[in-house]
């Protein structure tokens, strides 16, 4: 009989099976493992692009900690306007993220809604509030899970009072709080551009990879434990080809080919079907939005790599417009110029002194949706 489908594209949803990331949860188990008496407050940082697994890690991590004992609040930080609005989301989740009883909630709720009160200084206001949740945890050392904190540009208000509130005598004596913060490379970099201390608070850092390719067929293989259904090896090289191992492309192509399968198997047939949803699901959610980021003339070389399907140079780009007569009117004595912003708006990736298309996926998306 056929079970649910396994894989889990949603955002926010954990997958059935974690994996992948070893090394990371090794790190974090020596941590709480340590000796949390002599255990000084370390503060964290995950980084990864767009879909790499930052909220599925900081969710393990926090049932690992709750598993050993240690409270933990995991907080997902949605764009919010304003200092006062970001700080008061973050003691919000905070709250709500920590087994504490209701009439506890309701009254810390009701002293830390910042909305309602003129605050004089919001670093005094966050730091009497971690004090005060401190009374009340029942555990050697707390965890604080703040994921994609890039949410909280362009400010950068918020992000530093953390920091400062961190750093007083009262709550490094009095307390034991340790913050994970998740973002994306480029969201960091932006607070960094900003404000060079942040960085150098939050050293410790934790950057997320794509899955391997043994990974990746481990994943796969793992979550069709037990549902009735199977790929074929020649279906599980397809995935990993077209993903290279991004965990969210896993999940999102994986669930369309399980939805497909004929008789509990999924083979060449389900593989085209399967590959149109996935496109247009992945244009819709992140593809269209980078894809825009270009210029119209930037757009004309996209495709021109799309269609090529491998590396070029910027003699080989400048070949291909003139023998092959791409781009009516192309300025081709500007290409180095489109390629390198192309590059820098992260659309392109390079190796050496050539250049590519930085997935698999984005390049099918152009080729098949963007012919100029």
């Amino acid at each position: 009989m056929i079970q649910t489908n396994p894989f889990t594209p949603q955002s926010g949803l954990e997958p059935k099976f974690f994996g992948g990331r070893e090394s990371a949860l090794k790190e974090f188990i020596s941590l709480i493992e340590a000796d949390v008496s002599v255990l000084k407050p370390e503060h964290f940082l995950i980084l990864g692009e767009w879909g790499i697994g930052k909220t599925s890690l900081l969710k393990q991590f926090k049932k690992i900690a709750q598993r050993k004992g240690f409270w933990a609040s995991y907080c997902g930080i949605n764009k919010t306007e304003g200092l006062i609005n970001q700080l008061g989301l973050i003691i919000e989740e905070i709250i709500l993220g920590l087994p504490l009883k209701d009439e506890e909630i309701f009254l810390l709720r009701k002293e830390f809604r910042l909305r309602e009160k003129k605050v004089l200084s919001l670093q005094i206001v966050f730091a009497k509030f971690l004090l005060k949740i401190w009374e009340k945890i029942e555990s050697p050392i707390a965890f604080i899970f703040l994921d994609d904190i890039q949410n909280f540009l362009p400010h950068i208000e918020t992000l530093d009072i953390l920091r400062a509130t961190l750093s007083r005598e009262d709550i490094l004596e009095n307390t034991k709080f340790c913050f994970f913060l998740s973002s994306t490379p480029e969201g960091w970099n932006s607070f960094l551009d900003k404000h060079d201390p942040i960085g150098r608070f939050f050293r410790k850092k934790i950057v997320l990879e794509p899955f391997t390719k043994e990974e990746t067929l481990e994943f796969i293989e793992k979550s069709l434990e037990g549902t009735g259904v199977s790929f074929t090896p020649e279906i599980k090289e397809k995935i990993f080809l077209y993903t290279q191992g991004h965990p969210y492309e896993v999940q999102l192509l994986s669930s369309y080919l399980f939805d497909a399968q004929l008789n509990g198997v999924v083979d060449e047939r389900a593989w085209e079907l399967a590959l149109r949803n996935t496109l247009r699901d992945l244009g819709r959610e992140y593809f269209e939005v980078i894809y825009n980021k270009a210029s119209e003339r930037e757009k004309e070389l996209l495709f021109i790599f799309s269609e090529k399907n491998c590396p070029l140079s910027l003699q080989d780009l400048r070949s291909i417009m003139i023998l092959e007569r791409k781009g009516k009117n192309f300025p081709i004595a500007n290409i180095k110029n489109f390629v390198y912003r192309l590059h820098d708006k992260g659309l392109l990736k390079r190796k050496d002194n050539t250049y590519m298309l930085l997935d698999p996926l984005f390049r099918e998306y152009i080729f098949r949706f963007k012919n100029i």
